[in-house]
Parts: structure tokens; C-alpha cells; sequence
């Protein structure tokens, strides 16, 4: 059951990743806002792989979920965006 949610969740996170590709297809404005906030999104994602032993123990996961989640995040962008591209 653990596993089909994981996987649900990887699935929400690529097509939200495709939404924002696509909402910034739409209009120059659009285009800049959604980059602002993969911008945001990729500093948080930095600073959580440099953080990663003291977010492990603020969240109270192991760390290598903490950078199982990390990865599974890249992933999703990469995917969401390459769907985005390729059609």
C-alpha cells in the first residue's frame, strides 16, 4: 500500500511539473513566473542536499530517505519537463 502511494505521489509531482511547463508556454509573464519559481524550487532543492543531516533530524526521517526524496523530486521535474518538450 506504502508503494502505491509513493507512486501516486511521483505521478502528481510529473504532472504538476508538466502544468507549470505548460502555463508558461502561454504568455511571456507566465513564462518568467513559473521560471522564478523553479528557481526558488531548485535553491531549496540545493540547500536541502547540503542540509541534509540536520533536515533528516528536524523532519525525523532516516537520511536516506531524505535524499530518496531528493532524487525522486529531480526525477519528477526532469520528466514533467521532458513531456512538456516533447510535445
Amino acid at each position: 500500500m506504502r508503494a502505491i502511494h509513493l507512486a501516486n505521489y511521483f505521478v502528481a509531482g510529473c504532472i504538476a511539473s508538466s502544468l507549470l511547463g505548460w502555463v508558461a508556454s502561454l504568455h511571456p509573464y507566465a513564462f518568467r513566473a513559473v521560471l522564478c519559481l523553479l528557481a526558488a524550487i531548485a535553491c531549496a532543492w540545493g540547500l536541502s542536499w547540503l542540509l541534509d543531516f540536520s533536515l533528516s533530524k528536524l523532519l525525523k526521517i532516516s537520511v536516506a530517505d531524505l535524499q530518496a526524496i531528493l532524487i525522486s523530486g529531480l526525477a519528477m521535474l526532469l520528466i514533467g519537463l521532458g513531456v512538456f518538450l516533447c510535445s
